[in-house]
């Protein structure tokens, strides 16, 4: 029975890519070309050129157009599924989470700047090592600062490190929404001229997320889709569903399905817990007097004697 989501290791087990000359509709694959990917340097190398379509002049791959960005974050239900056979999409990665986990990169955010304080140290120097070792961007902030309130420029600590231009984001976009690592993201993206922007291992679905990044992300597609850039994720992934509409989803069918439902629930809850709670307190009640009865046999019994 085949998956209904193959993994990368089910599609890419020979380490080939099949890389088919983009145009619309896809043919059955006439014009392609194979290319080899090195799968150990976290980037593509040596690639040999390709065609944009049969009998068209040759071009690098990195000149091919539109720019196509997709953003891995640690998810296990969609990591796997972005796009890195393909040497038309930039992959980029992030997160101490995707250390040697990713099989290409071509760009690395890391955001965070309190890698090596006390309560981080245990991962973040491992992780400092290994971005140490990246030959692709590594975007961070250009200083750091120390819990003492020292300051030590990137570049003392990862010499290959690139600023990231993050007050040239908050002038582009405003300084409301840059909620998470993704947001920094999609607005360097932007910034970079994608025309495309894919999302993979990216969920948000926890409640802290929800609540202080999801709606970072919202506006950056929003922000996206009004520039005309195509923002898009996987089935497998939670970031595309948009928030309820205020005062009207309640109103739809499934609104009002799942308030019922919800009231449901709430209605049989509540007996229990007064049951519970009722129980409770006389398991409490009776082990208060079997303890009692305890010490009036271990001291008392004696008192009355046999006749």
């Amino acid at each position: 029975m085949s998956k209904l989501t193959p993994t990368f290791a089910d599609q890419f087990a020979a380490k080939v890519a099949n890389v088919v000359a983009p145009h619309e509709p896809l043919s059955n694959g006439e014009g392609a070309q194979t290319v080899a990917v090195n799968y150990t340097s976290g980037a593509l190398q040596g690639l040999p050129v390709v065609p944009l379509y049969p009998g068209a002049n040759v071009a690098p791959v990195a000149e091919i157009k539109p720019l196509k960005i997709a953003l891995v974050g640690t998810a296990p239900s969609s990591r796997m599924l972005a796009p890195f056979n393909d040497p038309t999409w930039q992959i980029w990665g992030c997160s101490p989470g995707n250390m040697n986990a990713l099989p290409r990169y071509d760009a690395w955010f890391e955001i965070h700047s309190n890698l090596l304080w006390p309560e981080c140290i245990s991962y973040g120097r491992p992780y400092i090592d290994w971005l140490k070792t990246l030959k692709c961007p590594v975007y961070m902030q250009e200083r750091w600062p120390s819990p003492e309130g020292d300051w030590t420029d990137i570049k003392e600590i990862v010499p290959n490190a690139t600023a990231i231009p993050w007050q040239d984001m908050v002038k582009e976009f405003g300084e409301d929404f840059f909620t998470s690592s993704f947001a920094w993201m999609m607005a360097q993206a932007m910034i970079k001229g994608a025309n495309e922007i894919a999302l993979f291992g990216i969920d948000m679905a926890s409640r802290d997320e929800y609540i202080i990044q999801r709606p970072g992300f919202y506006f950056f597609r929003h922000e996206a889709r009004r520039r005309g850039i195509k923002v898009t994720a996987p089935n497998e992934s939670d970031i595309m569903q948009s928030p309820p509409l205020y005062a009207i989803s309640d109103s739809t069918p499934l609104g009002r399905k799942i308030l019922a439902r919800e009231a449901e629930i709430k209605g049989r809850i509540g007996p229990m817990i007064a049951e519970r709670d009722k129980l409770s307190h006389n398991i409490t009640y009776l082990q208060g007097a079997l303890e009692d009865l305890d010490y009036f046999k271990a001291i008392w019994t004696g008192a009355q004697k046999p006749t």
